[in-house]
Parts: structure tokens; C-alpha cells; sequence
């Protein structure tokens, strides 16, 4: 009944349609989103609901909605688009003119025919130009030109011209080649991958965290049962002692001091309760369930255990799996590659501009268009073959080209230390898992022993060969061995969490796709 009194709550704060601006609607209805959330939130912090999470559970809430996500998964979008920039180069470009002139001034000679010569000429011209990956700049244009002048001696008056004409520029040292020509390309993929790469560090990131943060629970949520068990015990040696004491059969020290034990038990369970509440609300903020106005007050209550099954992580396996996977190597690799590039176009920019240029023609003339279009053939040619040359003159060049260089030294040394730090991160964590396994085991069985030995000391104790204060330590010592394998079996889970990190393989192994 509750939901539905909310639902009529919000209901009752939707705005009526009226000509407002649409801005004003938007920000209106991004008020009355956050009053129902809040009045959401606060009517399900009334109530009592249990949240059933399995791991999985854990990884797609902590995906769902995540903001991290949502602005490192633009940055791929936005590097595609900067492919399509560089790219943009190499797309023709159409290019369109048209142009009237007049022109009237005193004759400078009597063979202009007119003591005023004057002269209108319309110049018309229309054509496609681009760029190949090689360097060659081409020009396929077509030229009309229509020329009026007084002179009575230009015998077509007016006259009609066009031309067909290709011009070629080929680069032969400077900007010359596909490797320069696409270096902005290339780069543009690699900063693509990279990003792609970045993004996917950051889900493996978030997938640790909400895995550790799972388990880091199922720690203190058996810390808790544990606190509660050994204050039982204490309880249910002080009722024993109460009735002894009735009998005369212990002093009151001993009674006292069973008390004392209960009322320590008490704080620690507490304490343990407080803690178990801190690890929900850690667990709830990583999986973003601390957003959602009806699961953001509810309980917890993992399904998952914790496992514990034989690893036996190959160092170079893992290693092998480290250098292929993980993100931050792949995105060094390609920063290297960047570098590269940029060095190609430096030492390219220290060449002198050499360049082939061609073009070629056909003309024709008439009395209007049509007859000018109709004598374009080949036996009236235009054409021009010959060599452009410059040298660069100031040093700045050859500066840029020394400090890209420069640059690659320092990343390549960078490189070698993220490989070393890789080797070391995999080794420590592979490491770990082994040690942490063999630690489960070691407290397993000091556990075990604890347990027979706590069973055994309560059977003296009944038979009064065992001392008040003795059965407290034997308590006490029981549920650290509890908590200690606790602790170990929950170490161990989160070992393997940390050597699929270390190995770049946390999405495989979690079964999760990236789609961007």
C-alpha cells in the first residue's frame, strides 16, 4: 500500500501542459525526477526488504548505471570520429567560380581599334581537387571563359573558351610517401585502440572492486556470526556458573568473571555489527544500489561462498596471458607506435620540398559554348611539365625532430620499467594465491583442532578440571581460529580476484563483453 500512495505522490506533482519554453520543461521534469526519488527513497527507508545477490548479482548492478563507465565509454566514440578527421584529408573537395569583369581605359595604341577600349570577360570554372595517401595532389577542373572587348580587330568578339585541364603535383622528398601522408591516420587508429583499451581497464577495475567488496561482506557478515556464537558460549558458561555458584560449587570470582566475559562478548558483537553495516554500505556504493530508491536501505544477503578449490597458476603462463591482456601494456605498445610515426614525419619535415609538376589540357574556342565545346580535341593542346624546389631555412625543424626522438628514449625506458613491474605485479600476486591457499589449509585444520580441543576442555570443565578463566581463553581461542580461516578463505577468493587483474583476464574469466 505504501508503493501506491508514493505513485499517487508523484502523480500529484506532474506538471500540467502550458506554454512553457521546452528548456523550462526539461528542467522541470528534472525536478520532479529528484522529489520522486527522494520521496521514493524515503518511503522505502520504511520498510524492510531483503536484496538476494549471487557474485554475478554483484558485477552487473556495479556495471548498470555506472558513471565511470558511461564517460570513459565516450572516449572511443569520440577517437572514431577523430579517424574519420584525419581521413577527411583525403576526401575530394569540389571547387566552383564564377567571375565578371569590366574593364574601360584609354586606348595606349591605335591598333586597339577604339579610342576607348573596353573589354567584359566572364570566367567560369568548376572542378574536383583532393590529396592520395602518397602525397599526389590532383585538380580536375573544367575552364570557360567568355571575353567581349570594342576593338574592331579581335574578329570573334565576343569569343567563347573552354578547357578540360588535369594538374598533377607528385611530392619526391618532403610529404611524400603513404607513411607520412597517413601518419595523422594511423595515429588516430592507435589513440582508437587506445581508448578502447582505457575503458577496458576501467570495467576491470570497477569488476575488482565489486568482487572484493562482495567478499570483504562475507567477511564481516561471518565475523558478526562469529562474535555471536563465542558470546552464546559465554552465556551459556555463565548460566552454568550461575547454578554452580547456587551450589557453592565456585566462588564468586568465577561468576564475576564469566559476567565480565558476557558483557565483553556484547561490545564485540556490536562492534561487529557496526562493522558488517559499514561493509553493506561499501558494497552497496560500489554496485551503485546506494542510487536506487527502493534497494538503497534493504539488506544483503549474499549467496555466493566463498571457494576454495586447488589454483595452480603457472608464473609463465600468467605471464604470457599479463603481456598479451593486460590494458596498460597494450596501451604503452601503441603509444610506442605513435611515437614511431611522429619520428617518421619529423625526420620527413627536415627534406627539401622537390615536387613534379604536370598538367595537361585541351582547348577550344567558338563563337558561343557550344561551338567552343565542340573544338576541344587533342590537336589543341595545353600542357606544362616541370620541378618545384624549396629548402626549409631555420633550425626549428630539426629541434622537433631531435625532441620527438628525445621523447621515444624516455618512453622506451618507461616501457622497460612497466615491463619489469608487470613481471614483479604477476609474480607477487601468483605468489599470493599459492601462499593463501596453503594459509586456508593451515587454518582449516588449526581450527579443527581447536574445535576438539574446546569439546575436550568442555568435558573437564563439567568434571571441574578446568578453571573459569581456562574456558574463557579456550572460547576465545576458538574464535579466532574461526575468524582466522574465515579470513584466509576470504584472502585467498580475493587473491584470485587480484591475479585475474594482474593478467588483464578479469573480463574473460567473468564472461563479460564489451560493447561500445
Amino acid at each position: 500500500m505504501k508503493n501506491i500512495i508514493v505513485v499517487l505522490l508523484i502523480a500529484a506533482f506532474l506538471p500540467a501542459s502550458n506554454g512553457i519554453s521546452f528548456a523550462s520543461d526539461v528542467k522541470m521534469d528534472r525536478e520532479m525526477s529528484a522529489a520522486a526519488d527522494r520521496l521514493l527513497s524515503i518511503a522505502s527507508g520504511g520498510q524492510k526488504t531483503t536484496l538476494r545477490m549471487t557474485l554475478v548479482d554483484v558485477i552487473a548492478y556495479a556495471l548498470k548505471s555506472n558513471s565511470e563507465i558511461k564517460i570513459e565509454g565516450i572516449n572511443p566514440r569520440l577517437k572514431k570520429l577523430d579517424v574519420s578527421v584525419a581521413g577527411a584529408d583525403f576526401e575530394p573537395e569540389f571547387n566552383a567560380e564564377y567571375m565578371m569583369h569590366y574593364n574601360a581605359e584609354t586606348a595606349t595604341s591605335g591598333l586597339a581599334g577604339a579610342a576607348v577600349s573596353k573589354m567584359r570577360d566572364i570566367d567560369l570554372s568548376a572542378g574536383l581537387s583532393g590529396k592520395l595517401v602518397t602525397g599526389t595532389e590532383y585538380a580536375l577542373e573544367f575552364i570557360g571563359e567568355r571575353y567581349k572587348t570594342n576593338s574592331s580587330y579581335q574578329s570573334i568578339n565576343p569569343y567563347y573558351a573552354s578547357e578540360p585541364k588535369l594538374t598533377i603535383t607528385q611530392p619526391v622528398l618532403k610529404d611524400a610517401g603513404i607513411a607520412v601522408n597517413k601518419a595523422d591516420i594511423m595515429i588516430a587508429q592507435n589513440n582508437e585502440t587506445l581508448s578502447e583499451q582505457s575503458f577496458k581497464n576501467t570495467v576491470m577495475d570497477i569488476v575488482t572492486k565489486a568482487k572484493s567488496a562482495y567478499y570483504n561482506y562475507i567477511y564481516y557478515r561471518d565475523n558478526y556470526s562469529i562474535a555471536a556464537s563465542s558470546l552464546k558460549r559465554a552465556k551459556d558458561l555463565a548460566a552454568i556458573n550461575k547454578l554452580r555458584y547456587g551450589k557453592g560449587l565456585i566462588s564468586s570470582v568465577d561468576l564475576l568473571e564469566t559476567e565480565t566475559a558476557v558483557s565483553q562478548r556484547e561490545k564485540a558483537l556490536i562492534s561487529a555489527e557496526s562493522s558488517l553495516k559499514k561493509a553493506e554500505d561499501e558494497l552497496k556504493v560500489v554496485t551503485n544500489i546506494v542510487d536506487d530508491p527502493f534497494l538503497w536501505n534493504a539488506e544483503i544477503k549474499a549467496l555466493d561462498m566463498p571457494e576454495y578449490k586447488k589454483e595452480n597458476p603457472d608464473l609463465v603462463a600468467s605471464l604470457q596471458n599479463a603481456f598479451i591482456a593486460r590494458p596498460d601494456y597494450q596501451q604503452a605498445r601503441l603509444d610506442l607506435k605513435n611515437r614511431d610515426i611522429r619520428i617518421t614525419t619529423a625526420k620527413n619535415a627536415l627534406y627539401p620540398e622537390v615536387d613534379l609538376v604536370g598538367s595537361f589540357g585541351m582547348n577550344g574556342l567558338g563563337g558561343d559554348y557550344q561551338e567552343s565545346l565542340d573544338k576541344i580535341g587533342p590537336e589543341y593542346k595545353d600542357w606544362s611539365l616541370g620541378v618545384k624546389f624549396s629548402m626549409p631555412w631555420g633550425s626549428g625543424d630539426r629541434a622537433k625532430y631531435e625532441q620527438v626522438q628525445l621523447e621515444k628514449a624516455q618512453a622506451l625506458i618507461a616501457f622497460k620499467r612497466l615491463e619489469q613491474n608487470i613481471i614483479l605485479d604477476v609474480r607477487d600476486k601468483v605468489r599470493e594465491v599459492d601462499i593463501q591457499y596453503r594459509q586456508v589449509a593451515a587454518s582449516e585444520l588449526s581450527m579443527d583442532k581447536e574445535k576438539t580441543n574446546y569439546e575436550a576442555q568442555e568435558e573437564r570443565y563439567a568434571a571441574g578440571q578446568v578453571s573459569t578463566h581456562d574456558m574463557l581463553d579456550y572460547q576465545d581461542a576458538l574464535a579466532q581460529a574461526e575468524l582466522d580461516y574465515t579470513k584466509a578463505l576470504i584472502d585467498y577468493n580475493i587473491a584470485g580476484i587480484n591475479l585475474e587483474k594482474a593478467e588483464g583476464l578479469t573480463l574473460e574469466r567473468n564472461d563479460i563483453i564489451l560493447q561500445l
